[in-house]
């Protein structure tokens, strides 16, 4: 099982693709969208915003990722090794992608198991959300051994 946590108050302009991925991954991933905190600092945003998805993530055990420009990324076949040899401890991997103020990253390592680079290229949060879900069903289609990984 796949879930991914969402800072996001849209995703209009790729809700079709989005929507696609969601239908064929049905049983297999839960999406909880959190609303980004407005009409604060951005210091107080940020913050609220670190803080409300920690709470999101206590007591939960599952492997947890976290979308993060500045970390390494993986391309899909090293991804695939990476979360099947992951689902030996953790039946369930967390993908969280946080909204354009960021996150106080130092507040939620501690709360994470690791931190991947999508791409070394900047892209909106709603693009990258469909790059996951996609990587996901790329996932399960190379795990049943269909030509989905080339």
């Amino acid at each position: 099982m796949y879930k991914i946590i969402l800072i996001s108050d849209s995703n209009k302009h790729f809700d079709s693709a989005i929507n696609e991925y969601e239908k064929r991954l049905w049983s297999k991933l839960e999406i909880i969208k959190i609303k980004p905190a407005k009409n604060w600092s951005l210091e107080q945003i940020i913050e609220k915003e670190t803080n409300l998805l920690i709470s999101k993530l206590d007591n939960i055990k599952w492997f947890k990722i976290v979308l993060n420009p500045v970390w390494s990324s993986l391309d899909t076949k090293k991804l695939y090794d990476f979360i099947e040899n992951k689902k030996h401890v953790y039946s369930n991997i967390i993908f969280i992608i946080w909204w354009a103020n960021w996150l106080d990253y130092n507040l939620l390592k501690s709360h994470v198991d690791f931190s991947l680079n999508l791409w070394n290229m900047t892209m909106p949060h709603s693009l990258a959300f469909l790059v996951i879900i996609e990587q996901i069903y790329r996932l399960e289609m190379i795990k049943k051994w269909t030509n989905y990984d080339k």
